[in-house]
C-alpha cells in the first residue's frame, strides 16, 4: 500500500481521445487547470492518442464510425493502461464522455479507473436531482446514452442536447483566445436544458467545458455548470485516497482480473499496436 509522504505526490494519469498535437490550446489550458485543482500534492500526467496512422483522421471521423473508434481508442487506452503502471501512476482516468471500454478497463488495472461521466455525474447528483447533458454533435449522443444505461441513470437524466451550430473541437480549439461566442452559445444550451428540467447541467464534451470553466461559466440563471475537469481529477483523488485509506478498488466480482499470463499476452499485443 502506498503511503504519501511530503515530496512524493499521488500521481494520476490522465488519458484523453483526443491528439494534443491538433489541440495544442486545450492541452495547455487543461494543464494550467490541473495546476489549479489538483494541488501542489498532486501530479496530474496528461496523455493524448498518439499521433499514428489515426492521426489524419478528425475526432468527428473517429467517433462517428463506431468500427473507426473501436480500432483505434481502444487500443489506444489499454496501452495506456500499461503505461500508466509502468509509470506507477495512482488512479487512471479515461478522460473522456464516451467511456471507452470502461468495464474492461476496469478488470484490466491494478489501480482505480475513474470515468469522467461518473465523477460529473456524481458531482451534479450532489447539486441537483434533474441532470441535463449538453453535447457538440450528434455524433456523441450515443455514447453519452450508453453511459446512461450503464450507470442506470435514465431516470436521474432531464434531457441530451445538442449546441447549436455544430461546433467541432478543432474550431474551439483555434478559437480558444476568443471564447465569448461559443459561451454564448454554451449559455443558451444549459437555458434550453433548464426548459426541459435540468437542474444542472454537464458539458459533455472536454474542450468547451474546459473553456467555460478557464472563463468562469460555473452557473446560468442558478443552473450550476459542472466543472468536468475538476470533478474527474478531484474524484480519482477520492478514489485514491480510500484506495490508502480502506484498501477500496474496484469489485473483482465485476471486474474480474486476467491472469498474470493473460496481462502479460496484452501488454505485448497493446505496445504493438
Amino acid at each position: 500500500m502506498r503511503v504519501f509522504l511530503e515530496g512524493h505526490p499521488m500521481r494520476l494519469w490522465y488519458q484523453s481521445t483526443l491528439d494534443f498535437s491538433e489541440h495544442r490550446n486545450y492541452a495547455r489550458s487543461l494543464a494550467e487547470h490541473f495546476r489549479k485543482i489538483a494541488g501542489t500534492g498532486t501530479e496530474v500526467i496528461l496523455r493524448g492518442r498518439a499521433t499514428d496512422g489515426a492521426g489524419s483522421l478528425s475526432a468527428a471521423e473517429i467517433i462517428g464510425s463506431s468500427i473507426v473508434y473501436r480500432s483505434v481508442v481502444d487500443p489506444a487506452f489499454v496501452r495506456a493502461v500499461f503505461e500508466a503502471e509502468a509509470l506507477s501512476a495512482d488512479a487512471f482516468i479515461a478522460a473522456s464522455f464516451s467511456e471507452p471500454i470502461l468495464p474492461e478497463l476496469r478488470s484490466l488495472a491494478v489501480m482505480p479507473v475513474v470515468s469522467m461521466s461518473e465523477a460529473c455525474f456524481a458531482a451534479a447528483s450532489a447539486s441537483a436531482p434533474k441532470i441535463g447533458l449538453l453535447t457538440l454533435n450528434k455524433d456523441i449522443v450515443p455514447y453519452l446514452e450508453k453511459s446512461i444505461s450503464l450507470h442506470k441513470w435514465k431516470n436521474r437524466v432531464s434531457g441530451i442536447h445538442l449546441i447549436e451550430g455544430g461546433i467541432s473541437e478543432t474550431e474551439l480549439d483555434a478559437h480558444y483566445a476568443h471564447p465569448s461566442p461559443f459561451l454564448d452559445r454554451l449559455t443558451r444550451g444549459v437555458r434550453t436544458a433548464a426548459t426541459a428540467g435540468a437542474q444542472a447541467v454537464i458539458v459533455a464534451e472536454g474542450v468547451l467545458g474546459m473553456m467555460a470553466a478557464a472563463n468562469g461559466l460555473t452557473d446560468v440563471d442558478g443552473i450550476p455548470v459542472i466543472d468536468a475537469i475538476a470533478a474527474t481529477v478531484l474524484f480519482a483523488r477520492f478514489l485514491v485516497d480510500m484506495k490508502v485509506s480502506t484498501g477500496l478498488m474496484q469489485s473483482r466480482a465485476a471486474y474480474p482480473l486476467p491472469s498474470a499470463a493473460a496481462r502479460r499476452l496484452l501488454a505485448v499485443r497493446a505496445a504493438g499496436s
